[in-house]
């Protein structure tokens, strides 16, 4: 599935995604700086009813747990090569069914996402579009 929409139509595409993992799954989210990763992210949060849902990016903690729907928000941008306690402490969120789960730059992680991941691939088009490619 893919498409383009505008910034404020984003509720639509994540309302589908939010679909999908309310029970449980994984999300990786693939894309450029500025093409809508976290923005997307705490839309399906909001999706979900996570209460007291802030725009903080886990960058620097990599990790943000919200506990009322466990919901897990990781971040690894800054990583520069494969971390494995980081990779290991994935896993095991991951392998909890129940666990809602969203990577922002998996692409060091990618080769470890359960087969069933949701895979997710935003790009920049303008300062209001962004693309969006989802295979499910």
């Amino acid at each position: 599935m893919k498409f383009k929409y505008k910034l404020e139509e984003i509720s639509k595409v994540s309302q589908i995604i939010s679909e999908k993992i309310k029970n449980g799954g994984v999300l990786a989210l693939f894309g450029n700086i500025g093409s809508g990763k976290t923005t997307l992210s705490k839309e399906i949060a909001k999706d979900l009813n996570i209460k007291n849902w802030k725009v903080k990016s886990p960058t620097y903690t990599y990790i943000r747990r919200y506990p009322e729907k466990n919901f897990y928000h990781i971040d690894l941008y800054r990583l520069e090569k494969a971390d494995q306690t980081i990779f290991e402490e994935i896993n095991e969120i991951q392998n909890y069914e129940k666990n809602i789960t969203i990577i922002e730059w998996p692409e060091l992680y990618n080769e470890n996402l359960p087969r069933k991941a949701i895979k997710a691939y935003l790009k920049y088009i303008s300062e209001n579009t962004r693309e969006i490619e989802i295979s499910f």
